[in-house]
């Protein structure tokens, strides 16, 4: 296969992948989170005691798309709510692309790879985030679903560049020694990169730490378990990637959400381990339980190929990576469910939340039948027809992807609410008003003004980061007041009926 060939088969995969998320499940800005982070940049670095301390990547770049979206893409389509969905559908497909492409360096640079063989397990890597959690009789998860569009940048983006690093990290035998023959420019692109990766999310960076915890730990048995200079040497950069990412954790357990949790956190340590496993069982409930099988399955028939065969290309360097990626997974769970014990047990059924589960479980499961193509020469003529039925089943549209938690209605109906609530407010700027009484949905019993938190995802407090954003795009020329007042009437005008008919079956 020539590369022209891989080029066109990767734009076309980020054809559909951008196809998905602005038409299939398009990123809508609805709630507000979404309207508070999509209008602002903060300071581009960690900060001790604020809310959020070290996650300036998804505070930066969502702010970034929304400038982008307002600015560049809304003067040709006057179209506001669609030029943002369309720009950070954008940046999110970039995301997954990256780790797509990844991935396929991995198989090509480390694991010697033909590129046929690469681009056919690129695919299936991708179509396994969909196929893991399908379900062909109700609304399914994915291992790109989010609770709301925010928490694409502050969950799915961050565990993407993470995985990206990694995998581009493992693709040498020794890292330190290619950083050093690198250029300038590709140790700066590197370090920033870096620089974004760790300071994201913590709950995501887990994946890189976990990862360069142990090269170190197999960097120091292959130097028959000696620490003298050149082990240094070889491990410096994982080192200085778990101190920072040491540094992270400390910063963010002194902030100030950190510190609200704990305060609101008063059940006993046994009944937070209880309820934080109970909604990790939530999760894998959602998994579609013969694909986690047959996952299962190929991971341990190929690390068995692996210790009985010679066969294989680069079986040890699979087998190296099959044990790292397993302790990883392992680790990670360990520490996000102690994470979630104290942040609060629904993380621990959210798929982007425990996203990097998601990821090593798939990583491992892909890279098992990877392997499995080097040993068994008959797999490799069946994989076009392996990947056309796994897309036909993973991506069924027969009952749609579940929606977003905070957004629980189609996309059509959340662009019309955030239309009617904007030209409520364009038309008080228009006219010169300092002042607005904006009309919202009733999205919960017990609303009141005194609780600014209330009638989420419309709650009181999103007028204030409606306006800064709508200010900071120039939709309205004023810092004008914003106050939201809940009215039934908006739910009847545009809120669907949920008592939808079964999809019949076609056979």
């Amino acid at each position: 296969m020539r590369k022209k060939s891989v080029f066109i088969i990767n734009l076309l995969l980020f054809i559909f992948i951008l196809i998905y998320f602005t038409e299939i499940s398009p990123l809508v800005p609805f709630d507000g989170d979404d309207w508070r982070y999509i209008g602002g940049i903060r300071p581009p670095f960690p900060l001790w005691g604020v809310w959020n301390p070290t996650r300036v990547l998804p505070e930066t770049l969502m702010g970034v798309g929304g400038y982008i979206a307002s600015f560049v893409v809304y003067p040709f389509t006057h179209d506001y709510i669609n030029s943002l969905t369309f720009v950070e559908a954008v940046i999110f497909s970039v995301f997954i692309m990256g780790a797509c492409i990844a991935y396929y360096r991995l198989l090509v640079k480390r694991l010697h790879f033909n590129r046929f063989s690469a681009i056919a397990s690129e695919l299936l890597f991708f179509i396994s985030f969909f196929l893991l959690f399908k379900h062909l009789n109700q609304p399914s998860y994915s291992g790109f679903w989010t609770v709301d569009l925010s928490c694409v940048f502050f969950y799915l983006i961050p565990g993407l560049l993470n995985a990206s690093v990694m995998m581009y990290m493992e693709g040498t035998s020794d890292f330190s020694k290619t950083y050093k023959a690198m250029s300038n420019l590709d140790k700066g692109i590197f370090i920033l990169t870096l620089y974004f990766t760790l300071f994201s999310n913590t709950q995501l960076t887990i994946i890189i730490a976990t990862y360069s915890f142990f090269k170190i730990i197999q960097a120091f048995l292959e130097n028959q378990r000696k620490i003298d200079i050149s082990y240094f040497k070889a491990v410096f950069v994982y080192l200085l990637i778990l101190f920072i990412w040491l540094c992270s954790v400390i910063f963010d357990l002194n902030g100030q959400r950190a510190k609200d949790v704990q305060g609101q956190n008063n059940t006993s340590l046994f009944i937070a381990m209880h309820d934080t496993l109970e909604q990790s069982k939530v999760l894998f409930q959602a998994f579609n339980a013969r694909i986690l099988v047959a996952f299962i399955c190929v991971s341990v028939l190929a690390i068995i190929a692996g210790t009985k065969t010679s066969k294989g290309v680069a079986r040890k360097s699979f087998m190296n990576l099959w044990i790292i990626s397993t302790l990883c997974l392992i680790s990670s769970f360990m520490y996000l469910f102690i994470a979630y014990t104290k942040a609060g047990s629904m993380y621990a059924s959210r798929p982007d939340a425990m996203w990097p589960i998601i990821f090593f479980l798939l990583f491992i499961s892909n890279l098992s039948f990877a392997f499995l193509i080097t040993v068994i020469d008959n797999i490799q003529p069946l994989l076009p027809l392996v990947i056309v039925l796994a897309s036909l089943i993973a991506f069924n549209l027969n009952y749609r992807q579940v929606q977003p938690t905070n957004a629980p209605y189609s996309a059509v109906t959340a662009k019309r609410v955030d239309n009617y609530i904007i030209k409520q407010i364009k038309h008080a700027d228009e006219k010169g008003e300092s002042e607005v009484i904006v009309k919202v949905p009733v999205d919960q019993k017990n609303y009141s003004p005194k609780v600014t938190t209330s009638n989420w995802p419309h709650s009181y407090d999103m007028a204030v980061w409606l306006q800064n954003t709508l200010y900071s795009h120039g939709i309205i020329r004023t810092r004008m007041h914003i106050v939201f007042k809940p009215d039934k009437a908006v739910n009847a005008r545009f809120y669907e009926d949920k008592n939808e008919q079964s999809f019949a079956p076609l056979e």
